[in-house]
């Protein structure tokens, strides 16, 4: 690694946090240049480069951020690079076998949480969600909207301490009975003895794709890998899905 080179800077969404930093020396070893992350709502960081940050790559939750950041020229290239989905994860306590999702989120008696839509790609995703139920059941989709917590993700929400994630944190320390988030934290969830995860059916959930953004061949080396066979399974490894996969 040639250290006396500036270092690649790459901005990411938090979702991304565990699955770049365990391949950090392997995109430096690649790249052969050191690395620095920034991790956060994709929403915030996107805003943050439109301000003028210094940002080699963006790793974005959704493809909005990058199509924006390159319609007002501030990236050139842009392209999505895999996929993810919903969940609920509930407290333990509050599981029946026989409820389904829609039956935990109808429940009035149960705190539902999100992430902040506008900031993080997650609470858009849950907002449209919300839009899918309305199809249905207007209702039940107007009273999530009003009722539902956005307590991550946003600028002066709560941060979720290291060793958590955002279910786990609200749910565990805020008295949180439900959490709407990704689904690739799953395999982290399951293993939780305080917590279920509900899956949300393919034909009601959201098929959120992942999208990157860049100027220069500095973070070509980064990308390619990320496409590849290889950074392909190393996303799936990590619960997101290919980016060659359909909404089944």
């Amino acid at each position: 690694m040639n250290t006396r080179q500036p270092a690649i800077k790459i901005f990411a969404a938090g979702s991304l946090n565990t699955t770049m930093t365990q391949i950090k020396s392997q995109l430096e070893q690649l790249t052969q240049r050191s690395i620095t992350f920034t991790f956060g709502p994709a929403g915030l960081l996107c805003k943050n480069i439109q301000s003028g940050m210094d940002c080699d790559l963006f790793l974005s939750a959704n493809m909005a951020h990058p199509q924006h950041l390159q319609s007002i020229r501030t990236m050139k290239n842009i392209m999505p690079f895999c996929h993810n989905s919903l969940c609920l994860t509930i407290a333990r306590r509050h599981y029946q076998p026989h409820k389904t999702w829609l039956d935990y989120i109808s429940d009035p008696t149960l705190l539902l949480a999100t992430s902040t839509p506008n900031c993080d790609p997650s609470g858009d995703y849950t907002w449209q969600l919300f839009d899918k139920i309305a199809q249905y059941n207007k209702p039940l989709s107007d009273h999530l909207k009003k009722t539902a917590l956005p307590l991550v993700g946003g600028v002066n929400t709560l941060t979720v301490p290291t060793g958590y994630t955002a279910a786990s944190f609200l749910i565990q320390r805020h008295n949180i009975d439900i959490f709407i988030g990704y689904s690739h934290y799953q395999s982290i969830l399951t293993s939780d003895p305080e917590l279920i995860v509900i899956p949300i059916p393919a034909q009601d959930n959201i098929f959120a794709t992942y999208g990157l953004a860049y100027n220069d061949e500095l973070a070509l080396p980064i990308v390619n890998y990320l496409l590849s066979t290889s950074g392909q399974h190393c996303l799936q490894q990590a619960g997101f899905n290919s980016i060659h996969q359909t909404m089944e």
